[in-house]
C-alpha cells in the first residue's frame, strides 16, 4: 500500500482576477507524477485499494492565506474512500470500490471559498 500527497497549488491572482474559472488557477499534482495536462478539474489521482491519500494546499505566491475547508464526493457519486479526507490531517484512504469517482475539494484564499472539482481512480489491490 502506498502513500500519495496531492498538492493543490492557487494562484491567488489568477483567481481573483477570474474568479469563475477556478481551474484555470489550480494546478494539482501528486506524488506518483501524474500530469495535470488537462486541467486541474481533469485531474485524476491513481490509487489502489488501501492506499493512502493525502491532500496539500498552497498558494503560488507562498504568501496568501489559503486552506482546505472539505473533500467530498460529489453528489450521486459513490465513496471511494473508505476513510474520507478530513480537518485537520486532510489524510483518507482509498477504499474497496473499483471505480472513479469525481468529488469536490472546497478551499478559501483570503476568505473567500471556492470548490474544485478532479476525479480519484480506485483499482483492486495489485
Amino acid at each position: 500500500m502506498a502513500t500519495i500527497h496531492v498538492t493543490l497549488v492557487v494562484d491567488t491572482a489568477k483567481l481573483s482576477s477570474n474568479p469563475s474559472d477556478v481551474a484555470a488557477a489550480c494546478l494539482l499534482y501528486d506524488s506518483g507524477l501524474d500530469p495535470d495536462d488537462t486541467g486541474a478539474s481533469n485531474f485524476q489521482i491513481n490509487a489502489h485499494e488501501g492506499d493512502t491519500v493525502i491532500f496539500h494546499i498552497s498558494a503560488y505566491d507562498n504568501q496568501t492565506a489559503v486552506a482546505l475547508e472539505s473533500i467530498t464526493a460529489k453528489p450521486g457519486q459513490s465513496n471511494l474512500f473508505s476513510t474520507p479526507p478530513s480537518s485537520p490531517s486532510w489524510l483518507g484512504i482509498a477504499g474497496t470500490t473499483d471505480g472513479t469517482e469525481a468529488f469536490n475539494i472546497q478551499f478559501s484564499a483570503s476568505g473567500i471559498s471556492y470548490t474544485l472539482d478532479p476525479e480519484i481512480k480506485v483499482d483492486p489491490k495489485i
